[in-house]
């Protein structure tokens, strides 16, 4: 019992700290997500965050017209992106990595969001992809 009661209070305590060190970017229209770093800055305005050195950033949308379904997304993702190579896509979830139209690594998610979709796409500079992946794959639909 002690054990179960030990594990539950680490279980507790990491959560705690897990929140604690991030913040959150929400889309302009407020209805998707992402978990950065305590420490980035946030532009809630625009739903965008950068790291505190500007190597990296991320900016969070919801489209209102064009992009409502993740099929509309995966078709014209590619087009746009057209050094991106499609890394997931299923049913609730499409991810490109490559870069970015600004010429800088990037990867691209999207995730359904009722009657419309979630984007999210992080720039980064150097050997941070795996950073980059674990921040898009926070997101979130409310």
């Amino acid at each position: 019992m002690t054990k179960l009661l030990l594990l539950l209070c680490c279980i507790s305590v990491s959560i705690a700290v897990t929140a604690a060190d991030t913040q959150t970017v929400t889309s302009h229209s407020g209805n998707c997500t992402v978990s950065v770093p305590a420490n980035w800055t946030v532009e809630s305005l625009i739903g965008a965050a950068h790291s505190p050195d500007k190597k990296t950033s991320i900016v969070v949308s919801s489209p209102t017209h064009g992009l409502s379904t993740l099929a509309e997304v995966e078709q014209t993702a590619p087009t746009v992106y057209t050094n991106d190579k499609i890394t997931k896509k299923s049913s609730s979830e499409f991810e490109m990595e490559g870069k970015s139209i600004s010429g800088k690594p990037n990867v691209y998610r999207a995730i359904p969001a009722g009657s419309k979709v979630c984007i999210a796409e992080i720039t980064y500079e150097g050997d941070s992809s795996a950073e980059a992946k674990a921040i898009v794959e926070t997101m979130k639909a409310k």
